[in-house]
Protein backbone atom coordinates (compact mmCIF):
# COMPACT_ATOMS: atom_id res chain seq x y z
CA UNK A 1 0.00 0.00 0.00
CA UNK A 2 0.93 3.51 -0.80
CA UNK A 3 2.01 5.51 2.31
CA UNK A 4 0.86 8.65 2.42
CA UNK A 5 2.40 11.87 4.11
CA UNK A 6 0.65 13.89 6.20
CA UNK A 7 0.91 16.97 3.52
CA UNK A 8 -0.95 14.75 1.20
CA UNK A 9 -4.05 13.49 3.62
CA UNK A 10 -4.72 17.51 4.49
CA UNK A 11 -4.70 17.86 0.72
CA UNK A 12 -6.72 15.23 0.34
CA UNK A 13 -9.39 16.06 3.25
CA UNK A 14 -9.23 19.63 2.08
CA UNK A 15 -9.79 19.13 -1.44
CA UNK A 16 -11.31 15.84 -2.53
CA UNK A 17 -13.16 15.04 0.37
CA UNK A 18 -10.24 12.50 1.90
CA UNK A 19 -10.08 10.21 -1.09
CA UNK A 20 -7.01 11.26 -3.28
CA UNK A 21 -7.38 13.35 -6.41
CA UNK A 22 -7.55 10.48 -9.30
CA UNK A 23 -10.32 8.54 -7.04
CA UNK A 24 -12.19 12.27 -6.98
CA UNK A 25 -11.61 12.21 -10.77
CA UNK A 26 -12.87 8.91 -11.29
CA UNK A 27 -16.07 9.25 -10.19
CA UNK A 28 -16.51 13.24 -11.20
CA UNK A 29 -19.84 12.11 -13.42
CA UNK A 30 -21.26 10.14 -10.80
CA UNK A 31 -20.85 12.72 -8.34
CA UNK A 32 -22.41 15.31 -10.25
CA UNK A 33 -25.63 13.11 -11.52
CA UNK A 34 -25.99 12.68 -6.68
CA UNK A 35 -25.25 15.99 -6.35
CA UNK A 36 -28.05 17.50 -9.41
CA UNK A 37 -30.49 15.03 -7.40
CA UNK A 38 -29.40 16.21 -3.84
CA UNK A 39 -30.32 19.86 -5.39
CA UNK A 40 -33.14 18.76 -6.75
CA UNK A 41 -34.47 16.99 -3.15
CA UNK A 42 -33.16 19.66 -1.02
CA UNK A 43 -34.65 22.49 -2.79
CA UNK A 44 -37.81 20.91 -2.43
CA UNK A 45 -37.90 19.92 1.01
CA UNK A 46 -36.20 23.57 2.18
CA UNK A 47 -39.04 25.50 0.28
CA UNK A 48 -41.82 23.26 2.27
CA UNK A 49 -40.48 24.38 5.05
CA UNK A 50 -39.85 28.25 4.01
CA UNK A 51 -43.50 27.34 2.90
CA UNK A 52 -44.69 26.29 6.61
CA UNK A 53 -42.69 29.20 7.73
CA UNK A 54 -44.50 31.98 5.92
CA UNK A 55 -48.05 29.92 6.67
CA UNK A 56 -46.97 30.69 10.38
CA UNK A 57 -46.23 34.05 9.94
CA UNK A 58 -49.71 34.98 9.25
CA UNK A 59 -50.53 33.06 12.82
CA UNK A 60 -47.69 34.71 14.84
CA UNK A 61 -45.78 38.26 15.20
CA UNK A 62 -42.53 36.09 16.12
CA UNK A 63 -42.77 34.33 12.74
CA UNK A 64 -44.22 37.78 11.28
CA UNK A 65 -41.17 39.89 11.86
CA UNK A 66 -39.30 37.04 9.79
CA UNK A 67 -41.31 37.28 7.03
CA UNK A 68 -38.73 38.89 4.41
CA UNK A 69 -36.23 36.32 5.13
CA UNK A 70 -38.51 32.83 4.15
CA UNK A 71 -40.30 34.83 1.47
CA UNK A 72 -36.30 35.75 -0.01
CA UNK A 73 -35.49 32.14 0.91
CA UNK A 74 -38.64 30.49 -0.76
CA UNK A 75 -37.21 32.22 -3.97
CA UNK A 76 -34.35 31.03 -3.56
CA UNK A 77 -34.88 27.22 -3.47
CA UNK A 78 -37.69 27.52 -6.16
CA UNK A 79 -35.34 29.28 -8.17
CA UNK A 80 -32.81 26.70 -7.49
CA UNK A 81 -35.32 23.81 -8.18
CA UNK A 82 -36.56 25.01 -11.80
CA UNK A 83 -32.62 25.66 -12.87
CA UNK A 84 -31.54 21.69 -11.64
CA UNK A 85 -34.48 20.99 -13.65
CA UNK A 86 -34.62 22.66 -17.05
CA UNK A 87 -31.23 24.10 -17.23
CA UNK A 88 -28.28 22.09 -15.41
CA UNK A 89 -29.39 19.00 -16.98
CA UNK A 90 -28.32 20.98 -20.58
CA UNK A 91 -25.10 23.03 -18.90
CA UNK A 92 -23.86 20.88 -16.24
CA UNK A 93 -20.49 22.81 -15.63
CA UNK A 94 -22.64 25.25 -13.52
CA UNK A 95 -23.58 22.90 -11.21
CA UNK A 96 -20.57 23.84 -8.85
CA UNK A 97 -22.56 27.59 -8.60
CA UNK A 98 -25.64 26.18 -8.29
CA UNK A 99 -24.70 24.32 -5.20
CA UNK A 100 -22.86 27.04 -3.56
CA UNK A 101 -25.75 29.14 -4.31
CA UNK A 102 -28.37 27.07 -2.51
CA UNK A 103 -26.29 26.23 0.42
CA UNK A 104 -25.51 30.29 0.71
CA UNK A 105 -29.54 30.63 0.44
CA UNK A 106 -29.89 28.07 3.47
CA UNK A 107 -27.47 29.95 5.96
CA UNK A 108 -28.55 33.09 4.49
CA UNK A 109 -32.37 32.50 5.34
CA UNK A 110 -31.31 31.17 8.79
CA UNK A 111 -28.91 34.72 8.99
CA UNK A 112 -32.11 36.80 7.81
CA UNK A 113 -33.70 35.03 10.68
CA UNK A 114 -31.50 36.05 13.27
CA UNK A 115 -31.34 39.50 12.03
CA UNK A 116 -34.84 40.48 11.80
CA UNK A 117 -36.00 38.27 14.83
CA UNK A 118 -33.08 39.00 17.81
CA UNK A 119 -34.14 37.00 20.32
CA UNK A 120 -31.64 34.43 21.10
CA UNK A 121 -34.33 31.55 20.62
CA UNK A 122 -33.51 32.33 16.83
CA UNK A 123 -29.63 32.22 16.84
CA UNK A 124 -30.27 28.51 17.30
CA UNK A 125 -30.90 28.00 13.58
CA UNK A 126 -27.82 28.57 12.90
CA UNK A 127 -27.89 24.89 13.32
CA UNK A 128 -27.90 25.17 9.26
CA UNK A 129 -24.36 25.55 9.55
CA UNK A 130 -24.31 21.93 10.88
CA UNK A 131 -26.63 20.79 7.78
CA UNK A 132 -25.26 22.69 4.66
CA UNK A 133 -21.86 21.08 4.36
CA UNK A 134 -23.61 17.23 4.15
CA UNK A 135 -26.25 18.82 1.41
CA UNK A 136 -23.92 17.63 -1.24
CA UNK A 137 -21.05 15.28 -2.28
CA UNK A 138 -18.26 18.16 -1.96
CA UNK A 139 -14.76 18.96 -1.15
CA UNK A 140 -13.84 20.52 2.44
CA UNK A 141 -12.99 23.48 0.95
CA UNK A 142 -16.52 24.16 -0.96
CA UNK A 143 -17.77 23.72 2.22
CA UNK A 144 -15.71 26.42 3.47
CA UNK A 145 -16.03 28.86 0.57
CA UNK A 146 -19.86 29.02 1.59
CA UNK A 147 -19.75 29.23 5.29
CA UNK A 148 -17.58 32.24 4.84
CA UNK A 149 -19.24 33.98 2.67
CA UNK A 150 -22.54 33.71 4.96
CA UNK A 151 -20.21 34.53 7.90
CA UNK A 152 -19.59 37.93 5.27
CA UNK A 153 -23.65 38.14 5.25
CA UNK A 154 -24.14 37.91 9.09
CA UNK A 155 -21.45 40.48 9.73
CA UNK A 156 -22.50 42.87 7.00
CA UNK A 157 -26.58 42.35 8.00
CA UNK A 158 -26.14 42.18 12.05
CA UNK A 159 -23.29 44.32 13.24
CA UNK A 160 -25.70 47.61 12.53
CA UNK A 161 -29.02 46.11 13.22
CA UNK A 162 -28.95 44.03 16.61
CA UNK A 163 -27.67 44.64 20.06
CA UNK A 164 -23.68 43.75 20.30
CA UNK A 165 -24.26 40.88 22.96
CA UNK A 166 -26.71 39.04 20.61
CA UNK A 167 -25.05 39.97 17.58
CA UNK A 168 -21.49 38.60 19.28
CA UNK A 169 -23.58 35.66 20.74
CA UNK A 170 -24.49 34.82 17.61
CA UNK A 171 -20.84 35.29 15.49
CA UNK A 172 -19.61 33.05 18.50
CA UNK A 173 -22.45 30.33 17.93
CA UNK A 174 -22.18 30.66 14.38
CA UNK A 175 -18.37 30.17 13.82
CA UNK A 176 -18.76 27.07 16.22
CA UNK A 177 -21.58 25.72 14.34
CA UNK A 178 -19.85 26.06 10.63
CA UNK A 179 -16.56 24.48 12.48
CA UNK A 180 -18.15 21.04 13.62
CA UNK A 181 -21.12 21.75 10.50
CA UNK A 182 -17.78 21.12 8.12
CA UNK A 183 -15.64 18.54 10.31
CA UNK A 184 -19.16 16.52 10.30
CA UNK A 185 -19.96 17.01 6.69
CA UNK A 186 -16.25 16.40 5.75
CA UNK A 187 -16.91 12.72 7.74
CA UNK A 188 -20.17 12.55 5.83
CA UNK A 189 -18.55 13.25 2.53
CA UNK A 190 -15.94 11.19 2.57
CA UNK A 191 -17.86 7.99 3.57
CA UNK A 192 -20.17 8.78 0.70
CA UNK A 193 -17.55 9.39 -1.56
CA UNK A 194 -15.51 6.39 -0.43
CA UNK A 195 -18.96 4.40 -1.54
CA UNK A 196 -19.01 5.98 -4.99
CA UNK A 197 -15.43 4.81 -6.02
CA UNK A 198 -15.48 1.26 -4.23
CA UNK A 199 -18.38 0.95 -6.59
CA UNK A 200 -16.58 2.38 -9.77
CA UNK A 201 -13.90 -0.16 -8.56
CA UNK A 202 -16.64 -2.74 -8.77
CA UNK A 203 -18.15 -1.70 -12.20
CA UNK A 204 -14.47 -1.92 -14.00
CA UNK A 205 -14.03 -5.32 -12.33
CA UNK A 206 -17.24 -6.74 -13.53
CA UNK A 207 -16.47 -5.59 -16.42
CA UNK A 208 -12.59 -6.80 -17.32
CA UNK A 209 -14.56 -10.01 -15.84
CA UNK A 210 -16.99 -9.46 -18.52
CA UNK A 211 -14.16 -8.97 -20.92
CA UNK A 212 -12.36 -12.00 -20.37
CA UNK A 213 -15.85 -14.29 -20.17
CA UNK A 214 -15.73 -13.15 -23.93
CA UNK A 215 -12.05 -12.65 -25.20
CA UNK A 216 -9.56 -15.66 -26.11
CA UNK A 217 -6.65 -15.27 -23.75
CA UNK A 218 -4.05 -16.29 -26.32
CA UNK A 219 -5.14 -14.94 -29.35
CA UNK A 220 -6.96 -11.87 -27.93
CA UNK A 221 -10.15 -12.80 -30.48
CA UNK A 222 -13.52 -13.14 -29.47
CA UNK A 223 -14.10 -16.59 -27.94
CA UNK A 224 -16.48 -19.46 -28.35
CA UNK A 225 -18.72 -18.13 -25.94
CA UNK A 226 -19.00 -15.05 -27.72
CA UNK A 227 -19.31 -16.75 -31.03
CA UNK A 228 -22.94 -18.90 -29.31
CA UNK A 229 -24.27 -15.35 -28.60
CA UNK A 230 -23.58 -14.04 -31.69
CA UNK A 231 -24.82 -17.06 -33.82
CA UNK A 232 -28.15 -17.06 -31.67
CA UNK A 233 -28.21 -13.11 -32.03
CA UNK A 234 -27.76 -13.55 -35.84
CA UNK A 235 -30.74 -16.35 -35.67
CA UNK A 236 -33.47 -14.58 -34.48
CA UNK A 237 -32.54 -11.26 -35.93
CA UNK A 238 -31.49 -12.57 -39.65
CA UNK A 239 -29.36 -9.59 -41.99
CA UNK A 240 -29.85 -9.29 -45.59
CA UNK A 241 -26.29 -9.93 -46.22
CA UNK A 242 -24.01 -12.16 -44.20
CA UNK A 243 -21.45 -14.47 -44.82
CA UNK A 244 -19.50 -16.97 -42.80
CA UNK A 245 -15.87 -18.06 -42.78
CA UNK A 246 -14.98 -21.11 -41.23
CA UNK A 247 -10.34 -21.36 -40.67
CA UNK A 248 -8.61 -24.02 -39.88
CA UNK A 249 -4.72 -24.00 -39.31
CA UNK A 250 -3.22 -26.78 -41.20
CA UNK A 251 -0.71 -28.77 -39.19
CA UNK A 252 -1.47 -27.89 -35.77
CA UNK A 253 -0.98 -31.31 -33.84
CA UNK A 254 1.79 -31.86 -35.98
CA UNK A 255 3.30 -28.88 -34.87
CA UNK A 256 2.65 -29.56 -31.53
CA UNK A 257 3.84 -33.24 -31.29
CA UNK A 258 6.84 -32.81 -33.37
CA UNK A 259 8.54 -29.01 -32.47
CA UNK A 260 6.15 -28.27 -29.20
CA UNK A 261 3.68 -26.58 -27.95
CA UNK A 262 5.25 -23.39 -28.07
CA UNK A 263 5.57 -23.55 -31.68
CA UNK A 264 1.73 -24.44 -31.78
CA UNK A 265 0.84 -21.06 -29.73
CA UNK A 266 3.53 -19.75 -32.38
CA UNK A 267 1.08 -21.07 -35.01
CA UNK A 268 -2.35 -19.74 -33.28
CA UNK A 269 -1.35 -16.58 -33.16
CA UNK A 270 0.34 -16.21 -36.12
CA UNK A 271 -2.90 -17.64 -37.26
CA UNK A 272 -5.12 -15.20 -35.47
CA UNK A 273 -2.73 -12.39 -36.28
CA UNK A 274 -3.06 -12.97 -39.95
CA UNK A 275 -7.26 -13.27 -39.58
CA UNK A 276 -7.31 -10.00 -38.13
CA UNK A 277 -5.11 -7.89 -40.35
CA UNK A 278 -6.82 -9.36 -43.67
CA UNK A 279 -10.39 -8.50 -41.75
CA UNK A 280 -9.28 -5.44 -40.89
CA UNK A 281 -11.93 -3.17 -39.31
CA UNK A 282 -14.19 -6.65 -38.72
CA UNK A 283 -14.73 -7.32 -35.02
CA UNK A 284 -16.22 -10.29 -35.57
CA UNK A 285 -13.90 -13.17 -35.59
CA UNK A 286 -13.70 -16.15 -33.34
CA UNK A 287 -11.25 -18.65 -31.96
CA UNK A 288 -13.90 -21.04 -31.14
CA UNK A 289 -11.75 -24.37 -31.04
CA UNK A 290 -7.92 -24.95 -30.40
CA UNK A 291 -7.12 -24.82 -34.40
CA UNK A 292 -10.71 -23.16 -35.58
CA UNK A 293 -12.16 -19.73 -36.27
CA UNK A 294 -14.89 -18.37 -37.58
CA UNK A 295 -15.43 -14.81 -39.07
CA UNK A 296 -19.04 -13.37 -39.36
CA UNK A 297 -19.14 -10.92 -42.13
CA UNK A 298 -22.06 -8.98 -42.68
CA UNK A 299 -21.38 -8.42 -46.40
CA UNK A 300 -21.46 -9.90 -49.87
CA UNK A 301 -19.74 -12.57 -51.04
CA UNK A 302 -17.69 -10.67 -53.47
CA UNK A 303 -16.13 -8.40 -50.30
CA UNK A 304 -15.78 -11.71 -48.53
CA UNK A 305 -13.78 -13.00 -51.23
CA UNK A 306 -11.46 -10.01 -51.33
CA UNK A 307 -10.99 -10.50 -47.64
CA UNK A 308 -9.82 -13.70 -48.21
CA UNK A 309 -7.04 -13.41 -50.68
CA UNK A 310 -5.86 -10.87 -48.36
CA UNK A 311 -5.30 -13.45 -46.26
CA UNK A 312 -3.62 -15.68 -48.47
CA UNK A 313 -0.90 -13.03 -48.92
CA UNK A 314 -0.37 -12.75 -45.17
CA UNK A 315 -0.20 -16.32 -44.40
CA UNK A 316 2.44 -17.08 -47.38
CA UNK A 317 4.88 -14.17 -46.38
CA UNK A 318 4.75 -15.09 -42.62
CA UNK A 319 7.91 -16.07 -40.14
CA UNK A 320 8.14 -17.36 -36.81
CA UNK A 321 10.68 -17.93 -34.26
CA UNK A 322 9.89 -21.65 -33.84
CA UNK A 323 8.49 -22.51 -37.24
CA UNK A 324 8.99 -21.21 -41.14
CA UNK A 325 4.74 -20.68 -42.12
CA UNK A 326 1.69 -20.98 -41.48
CA UNK A 327 -1.05 -22.64 -43.29
CA UNK A 328 -5.11 -22.05 -42.99
CA UNK A 329 -7.78 -23.89 -44.70
CA UNK A 330 -10.84 -21.45 -45.12
CA UNK A 331 -14.27 -22.43 -46.16
CA UNK A 332 -17.30 -19.27 -46.94
CA UNK A 333 -21.06 -19.42 -47.62
CA UNK A 334 -23.22 -17.04 -48.11
CA UNK A 335 -26.84 -16.31 -46.68
CA UNK A 336 -28.17 -15.81 -50.11
CA UNK A 337 -27.73 -19.76 -50.67
CA UNK A 338 -29.40 -20.68 -47.22
CA UNK A 339 -32.36 -20.94 -45.34
CA UNK A 340 -30.85 -20.02 -42.12
CA UNK A 341 -27.80 -19.82 -39.46
CA UNK A 342 -27.53 -22.93 -38.64
CA UNK A 343 -27.22 -24.25 -42.44
CA UNK A 344 -24.97 -21.59 -43.38
CA UNK A 345 -22.68 -22.42 -40.73
CA UNK A 346 -22.30 -26.23 -42.24
CA UNK A 347 -22.27 -25.10 -45.38
CA UNK A 348 -19.09 -23.35 -44.46
CA UNK A 349 -17.60 -25.65 -41.98
CA UNK A 350 -17.94 -28.15 -45.07
CA UNK A 351 -16.12 -26.33 -47.62
CA UNK A 352 -13.13 -25.63 -44.84
CA UNK A 353 -12.79 -29.10 -44.79
CA UNK A 354 -12.98 -29.98 -48.25
CA UNK A 355 -10.20 -27.14 -48.60
CA UNK A 356 -7.98 -28.93 -45.71
CA UNK A 357 -8.08 -32.13 -47.94
CA UNK A 358 -7.20 -30.65 -50.57
CA UNK A 359 -4.33 -28.89 -48.87
CA UNK A 360 -3.03 -32.19 -47.53
CA UNK A 361 -3.65 -34.21 -51.10
CA UNK A 362 -1.32 -31.46 -52.49
CA UNK A 363 1.38 -32.14 -50.01
CA UNK A 364 0.92 -36.03 -50.60
CA UNK A 365 -0.70 -36.56 -47.31
CA UNK A 366 -3.28 -38.79 -46.78
CA UNK A 367 -5.47 -37.54 -44.59
CA UNK A 368 -9.52 -38.05 -43.89
CA UNK A 369 -11.63 -35.32 -42.49
CA UNK A 370 -14.95 -36.35 -40.75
Amino acid sequence: MKNISLLEKLKNNFLYAGVSKEQFKQVQSQLEAANLKSLRYWSVLVSIFWIYCLCMSLFSTDYERCRTAYFISLCACIFSLLCSVFLLPRFSKLLWMFKFFFRLSLLGGGIGIAVCQWDLRTITLFAIAIISPSVFIDSTVSSLAVHLSALVLYIFFGLNTVSPDIFYWGLGNYMLFSVFGILIGNAINKERLERYVYAEYEKQLVEVQMRYAYIDRLTGLKNRHAFEDMVTELSENQPDELCIVMADINGLKVTNDTIGHRAGDELIIAASECLSSAFEGIDTIYRIGGDEFCIILTESIEKTQVYLSRLEGLTANWHGSYINGVSVSTGVASIKENDDVESLLAEADDKMYENKSKHYKNLGVDRSFR
